[in-house]
């Protein structure tokens, strides 16, 4: 009897944090679309805010990150002192208020203050989830939760890439940004009535002050998380400067597509990853092997971006498959944060999740506005209608950067030292 009443309590449990870890995920979900909203209306946005240049309108997309990266650490931190309620509460309003003023602002002082307001809200929905998946679930759903929450993350882009770009030409700009910020309003609600954290497992991990710094710098400090953090911060060139910013405006230019087929095209990314994701996750907990799936999915993603920048007149379903697989090798990047968490060591997992975060974003910050810099600089624009068009050359130089990144991972796993106490291989 008592069995039978520990085991319903288990499922129970099983099932309360699922249900608290999903209502999180949507909030992951939901500042996903709020980050790649510039790149899916960069013509009208770049008109709406005063026929700005490439340079400038990468800026401003990259306050996003420069918001995001710094604050991943005082997040995780934050995260493992107090837990994620009331922290993602505060921070969905946040991107709220946010995209409110990103969108209906005329300054471009303000426009770039909501977009930094949004990149501070999202930088507590990742970590957060994560934490509460450690929280409320058990530790063998860990990377399989992960994945499936980056699944819908995606699910939610390829849902805005292919209809953000049809309703704006259906029901116009202002209507469809008021709808972001409705449902931004809504998620708050309900985070605050539903989303609870599990103080047995807060007591349980709770540490003095001192110990909690030490264990802080310990992970901050160690060369092997920030190795890992690099590997997937190249992984995540996919979507942090493809996916998110330059990677439609290329499709139309180079590939001669409608702003209709393009959106298609580039949701094929977001549905790469949304199956990737929890496969890879699955696969390599299976191989107890982290390192050959990455070197895969680096290899694999480099031959595909490089079909897609340098050989020219594809057709269209070609163009589509090779996005999607290049999103599902880059998806191995959601390997590195379970990886991170086994080569340090430490208890405050926000804290390494917060940390390999940043680093992995904060290349998003650097190449994002790069790209509009190398466009601006050795690109040759013209001024059509008040927005600014590039040689197909001109964005092969700059989007170079994308298979750059990923000869780089393989360096970088090639050098790893493949011993146990060091990285799952």
């Amino acid at each position: 009897m008592l069995k039978r009443a520990h085991n319903f309590a288990s499922q129970y449990g099983l099932i309360y944090g699922l249900v608290i870890c999903t209502i999180a995920a949507f909030f992951y979900c939901y500042e996903f679309v709020l980050r790649i909203v510039p790149g899916i209306l960069q013509g009208e946005l770049s008109i709406r805010f005063g026929h700005i240049s490439a340079a400038m309108f990468g800026q401003i997309a990259a306050l996003y990150y420069f918001a995001y990266s710094p604050m991943q650490l005082p997040v995780g931190m934050l995260m493992d002192r107090f837990g994620p309620r009331r922290l993602l509460t505060i921070a969905c309003a946040c991107c709220c208020f946010g995209s409110y003023l990103f969108s209906f602002s005329t300054s471009l002082s303000l426009i770039g203050l909501g977009r930094f307001l949004v990149g501070f809200g999202s930088s507590f929905a990742f970590v957060g989830v994560l934490t509460l998946s450690t929280m409320w679930l058990p530790k063998e759903l860990f990377s399989l939760f992960a994945g499936l929450m980056t699944t819908l993350g995606m699910l939610g882009n390829v849902y805005a890439e292919l209809k953000i770009t049809h309703m704006v030409s259906q029901v116009g700009i202002d209507s469809v940004l008021w709808g972001s910020v409705m449902i931004g309003c809504i998620l708050t609600f309900i985070i605050f009535i539903f989303v609870r954290n599990n103080q047995d497992y807060m007591q349980k991990h709770e540490t003095s002050f001192k110990s909690f710094l030490k264990e802080v710098f310990a992970v901050c400090s160690s060369m092997k998380v920030w190795l890992v953090g690099v590997i997937g911060a190249c992984l995540y060139t996919s979507l942090s400067v493809f996916g998110e910013l330059w990677g439609q405006t290329y499709l139309e230019q180079a590939h001669h597509l409608t702003k209709i087929q393009s959106a298609h095209t580039m949701s094929m990314l977001f549905i790469g990853w949304a199956i990737g994701a929890p496969l890879t996750g699955f696969i390599s907990d299976k191989m107890a092997n982290r390192i050959m799936p990455l070197i895969i999915g680096a290899v694999g993603g480099l031959v595909t971006i490089y079909s897609v920048l340098y050989v020219q007149n594809l057709p269209y379903w070609v163009l589509n498959t090779l996005i999607l697989f290049y999103g599902i090798f880059c998806s191995t990047e959601i390997i590195v944060f379970m990886m991170a968490k086994e080569v340090s060591g430490a208890r405050i997992s926000g804290t390494v999740f917060a940390v390999t975060n940043m680093i992995v974003t904060l290349f998003g910050a650097i190449l994002q506005p790069l790209v509009g810099w190398i466009l601006d600089i050795f690109g040759h624009r013209v001024l059509i209608d008040g927005h600014y068009f590039y040689q197909v050359a001109d964005y092969q130089k700059a989007l170079a950067v994308l298979p750059l990144s990923l000869v780089f991972v393989v360096l970088i796993c090639f050098v790893i030292k493949k011993s146990k106490r060091s990285l799952l291989v």
